[in-house]
């Protein structure tokens, strides 16, 4: 037993949010051992998100986007939505949505 097998009950987390924070750690730990075996004297790509990519591609990005998808149908603000479409353009190469905006999404999904 681990502290992140009751994430939910520590934290107050509900269960589906604490399988997404499993989840991004998990992608975490698999980018640690990555990056340990990589070889010390290779050119590392400069920004972070590349070095991300080029550890787990886009299976590293999927956890953080439905993390963030799920916090945005629990407590709705404009920066978990912008959050929410730019990972979801990186997983699923395509617009959130259809390019909805936060505003006309909160409105149809409160009406």
């Amino acid at each position: 037993m681990t502290v992140l097998d009751d994430i939910d009950q520590l934290y107050e987390i509900d269960r589906p949010g604490a399988k997404y924070v499993r989840r991004c750690v998990t992608a975490a730990r698999k980018m640690s051992s990555f990056w340990a075996a990589w070889d010390p004297t290779a050119e590392r790509p400069p920004e972070w998100p590349s070095r991300v990519d080029l550890a787990l591609g886009v299976r590293a990005w999927r956890p953080q986007m439905e993390l963030a998808q799920h916090l945005l149908i629990e407590e709705p603000d404009p920066v978990t939505y912008e959050r929410a479409a730019q990972l979801f353009r990186v997983v699923n190469n395509q617009p959130y949505l259809d390019g909805m905006t936060y505003e006309a999404w909160l409105e149809t999904s409160h009406s």
